[in-house]
């Protein structure tokens, strides 16, 4: 039987079994001295790419170029930033108080009045004691002897021609055989005339009884109608003048008050004229600015004139009184002192809290004459000329804030308005919008840009600048330096016990542990200024004043003790012989892959029985787990990659006619990733040319279709996994595990498996290839193994032949 012609010319390879020296990592202590002198000054610890965005993003103040802070909680984002802003001093020449008054013209539409930064505050005093002083004087004039006198001259003779009219009108009467007699109903009086007759009053009632007795002319009496219904005209057009001439009077009375207080408010005005006259108008923006303020001055002057006599005399209430004069209230949404921080971190960044809010109507309609009074400033009106402070994650869980907020960069203006929704009612109110002079600085974690700029195309027009945080950096000795510099930082800050040199070089170990790879150090620096906390509680529950490595050992080993209790459920059921594992002899079709569980913040090997059959057939290779729905689709791809591999190297000149299913024994949930590639093929391989496979070692590793062995995540774990299951199984002295030859630099082992390394009961073999883990496991020969397999291949493919004749 023709096997393969390529079976002959395959070398034979060896697994590298890995020396104590490539399994260990360490610190040393003598080294700490020398970080200690090298250590920086400065809280910024790596993350040179992510300061260089940032600083790209600070540094241009155009359109579009707001920042977008990416990355893992815990790398130093807010620290970074922090240290970045807090010398941030403005251009005061870009920064304006700002301030809403009434629209005279249009109530419901406030305007927006701009101010020299810190102006604003002095300007509002000015008026607010203006108008005070022109209602107090306004008052004094209403008592003053001058205005009393005259206004005792005006209604003198308005009463005298008054009475000199009614005197004639009398007379006249009386000449027509008439009196005016003033009659009283109630609280009302009225005038009527009464018929003379022989020096008698007589009314008409009493002449029309007369008439009716002979006693008096019919013709007498109608003649006296007549006279009494044209005079009752005259009467009443002489009422009518009357009232005219009392109007005027009034009106008279009026303009000599106004011709009185119109000099007082005039001389009030000129204060605060003066101070608009000490602002800047160097540009075309700061006049027109400044002309709007004056513009404001002169129709609060003409309102106040309009509306003297309502304010000439007391107000019924104190509240009347602030209703009145709310009006020329200066309600200021934005001002500029001092100690006022221009990088505003808003927490809660609900709608009103981002963009301000009108508030609630009072129970009167002050709520429209004085809407001015009722807008309410946001983060964004406190960010102006500044930095706007906010996490992705606060702002999506707001209903519209990320919405309004793109419109509030888009348009580059802000309006007040009530939240979209609630149970507010509409508001009335259209503030003038005020231009929105401040950047974004957005908070996201790992993704979050790729994903907004993927789905939202405005994306990038307004978050022109990322800087992303890495979860690990460089480990070199400046980055080793500058993590030490932090953890002394930590244990100021907290007061905590100091570290010994020894505590210093594990700890410093256990952060190049934490980012998985020899040649990286960990910049999630919230977890080392956590596991320093923890250091410190072990440290003294122990009665120790330093922290040392003993004590760093200690609270890594309580780390993994809480988290460890599935861990611990499955050695037992291993103990138990509920999870079906060898750990030594040979099998065929069998081969003990490793697997990773994970809780989220903790991760722990486990051992995986693989397991395959195989025969003649046309059916393929088939995935149990896939066929079941419990493969995720990179699994699904390395289960191709597995069939394309067997093809090519061990049926390349006849049909790969086989049935073959490969297993994940005792696995009831999702299995997804490519780390068991290497486990299915061989366990396959075995199957197919009835080769026993070891079964003290374990397999992990992926496959590409060149047979090439690539490196694979949670290393540590797996083989830490397998090495507690053949301790509870009992250690023989020759097991181990394979790895691919890639994952030397992530190996980060517990004692308890280096030291049975050291002791020869543990081994790790490092490969790179597929046949250099065949030969391990069988003991055989890689051309040995080839011709075993393309034999049983080509025996499949006839056996299907002749049964399909």
């Amino acid at each position: 039987m023709n096997t393969s012609s390529t079976s002959s010319a395959v070398p034979q390879v060896f697994a590298q079994e890995l020396a104590l020296s490539d399994i260990q990592f360490d610190i040393p202590e003598s080294k700490i001295a020398v970080l200690k002198a090298k250590a920086p000054n400065k809280p910024i610890v790596g993350q040179l790419r992510a300061v260089s965005a940032l600083e790209l993003g600070l540094g241009i103040r155009d359109e579009g170029y707001n920042i977008f802070i990416m990355g893992a909680p815990g790398t130093g984002r807010r620290t970074v930033l922090s240290s970045l802003l807090k010398d941030y001093k403005p251009n005061t020449a870009d920064l304006q108080d700002i301030g809403y008054v009434y629209n005279y013209r249009r109530p419901s539409e406030p305007i927006a009045l701009f101010f020299p930064a810190g102006a604003g505050k002095k300007f509002q005093h000015t008026v607010k004691h203006t108008i005070d002083s022109i209602y107090k004087q306004a008052v004094e004039l209403e008592k003053s002897e001058s205005f009393l006198s005259a206004k005792k001259k005006v209604l003198a003779a308005v009463d005298s021609e008054e009475n000199s009219l009614l005197a004639e009108f009398e007379v006249k009467m009386l000449e027509q055989g008439f009196k005016l007699l003033q009659i009283k109903e109630d609280a009302n009086q009225s005038i009527d005339l009464v018929p003379i007759i022989k020096g008698k009053e007589m009314p008409f009632g009493e002449l029309q009884a007369l008439v009716s007795r002979k006693k008096f002319s019919e013709k007498a009496l109608n003649s006296l109608r007549e006279v009494y219904y044209a005079s009752l005209d005259e009467l009443s057009d002489l009422f009518a003048m009357l009232k005219r001439k009392r109007a005027e009077s009034e009106e008279k009375l009026k303009q000599l008050y106004l011709d009185l207080l119109k000099p007082i408010i005039a001389a009030e005005f000129e204060a605060p004229r003066a101070i608009v006259g000490t602002y800047p108008a160097e540009t075309e923006t700061q006049q027109k600015n400044n002309e709007k303020i004056m513009a404001f001055l002169k129709k609060t002057e003409s309102d106040l004139i309009a509306r003297a006599v309502s304010y000439a005399v007391p107000f019924k209430s104190p509240r009347h009184k602030k209703v009145f004069f709310g009006r020329y209230a200066i309600n200021l949404i934005c001002e500029n002192t001092d100690d006022t921080p221009y990088v505003i971190n808003e927490n809660q960044p609900n709608f009103a809290n981002l963009f301000g809010t009108v508030e609630g109507h009072g129970d009167d309609d002050d709520g429209l004459i004085n809407g001015h009074l009722h807008l309410r400033g946001g983060a964004v009106h406190r960010a102006l000329g500044g930095f706007l402070v906010l996490r992705l994650k606060d702002l999506l869980e707001e209903e519209d804030s990320w919405v309004y907020l793109k419109r509030v960069l888009q348009s580059g203006q802000i309006t007040i308005q009530m939240p979209p929704a609630g149970t507010h009612s509409p508001a009335l109110l259209k503030p003038e919008p005020i231009p929105a002079r401040f950047k974004v600085i957005i908070i996201g974690g790992e993704y979050s840009y790729e994903i907004l700029y993927q789905e939202d195309p405005d994306f990038y027009k307004l978050f022109k600048v990322c800087a992303e945080f890495d979860s690990v950096m460089p480990l070199t000795d400046e980055n080793l330096a500058a993590v030490l510099s932090l953890i002394e930082t930590f244990v100021k800050n907290r007061h905590s016990l100091p570290f010994s040199d020894s505590g210093y070089a594990k700890l410093l170990a256990y952060t190049v542990e934490l980012s998985e790879s020899r040649h990286l150090i960990s910049a999630q620096f919230t977890k080392i200024a956590d596991f320093v906390a923890e250091a410190n509680y072990t440290a003294k529950a122990a009665g120790s004043d330093c922290i040392t490595d003993e004590v760093i050992a200690k609270t890594i080993e309580r780390r993994h003790y809480l988290s460890a209790l599935p861990e611990e459920k499955f050695a037992e059921m291993v103990q138990l012989k509920e999870i079906l594992i060898d750990a030594s002899g040979t099998a065929v079709g069998k081969v003990n892959g490793l697997a990773v569980e994970e809780r989220g913040f903790h991760t722990f090997g486990i051992p995986v029985s693989v397991t395959a059959q195989a025969s003649p057939g046309t059916a393929g290779i088939i995935n149990i787990e896939r066929e079941a729905g419990l493969s995720g689709e990179i699994y699904d791809k390395a289960h191709l990659i597995i069939s394309s591999l067997l093809r090519q190297k061990y049926a390349l000149t006849f049909p790969l006619s086989i049935s073959a299913a490969i297993c994940f024994e005792q696995s009831y949930g999702m299995i997804d990733g490519d780390s068991a590639s290497c486990a299915e093929f061989f366990a396959l391989l075995s199957a197919i040319g009835k080769i026993p496979l070891r079964q003290d070692i374990a397999v992990t590793g992926s496959l590409n279709q060149l047979g090439m062995v690539q490196p694979v995540g949670g290393i540590s774990e797996k083989i830490t996994g397998f090495f507690d299951t053949c301790t509870i199984l009992g250690l023989t002295g020759t097991q181990g595990v394979l790895i691919p030859k890639q994952n030397k630099n992530n190996l980060f082992l517990p004692e308890r498996v280096i030291k049975a390394i050291a002791e020869k009961q543990f081994r790790i073999w490092a490969v790179g290839h597929i046949d250099e883990g065949i030969e391990l496991l069988s003991g055989l020969e890689t051309a040995t193994v080839t011709a075993a397999v393309s034999a049983a291949l080509r025996d499949f493919a006839e056996k299907v032949k002749e049964f399909r004749k």
